[in-house]
C-alpha cells in the first residue's frame, strides 16, 4: 500500500497502525511506522506513508473535518 504525498485541505488525517511496518512523511519530516504506532498529519499539512515492509500494511484512518 502506499498513500501518495498530498495536503490535508480541510481535515486531520490520522492514521493508527494495526500491522506491518512503513513509513509516513509529513512536511518533510520522516516516520517510522508499526504495528501501535499512530500518526497524526494536521490540518493544512502534507504527507505520504509507503509500506517498506513484505506484509501489508493495515491501519485505521480517522480523518476529522475542521
Amino acid at each position: 500500500m502506499t498513500i501518495l504525498q498530498h495536503k490535508q485541505e480541510t481535515s486531520d488525517d490520522i492514521n493508527y497502525i494495526i500491522e506491518g511496518i512503513g513509513q509516513a512523511v509529513c512536511d518533510g519530516q520522516k516516520e517510522s511506522l508499526q504495528a501501535g504506532v499512530c500518526h497524526v498529519c494536521p490540518k493544512g499539512s502534507e504527507h505520504s506513508i509507503v509500506n517498506t515492509g513484505t506484509e501489508d500494511l493495515v491501519m485505521l484512518t480517522v480523518v476529522v473535518e475542521r
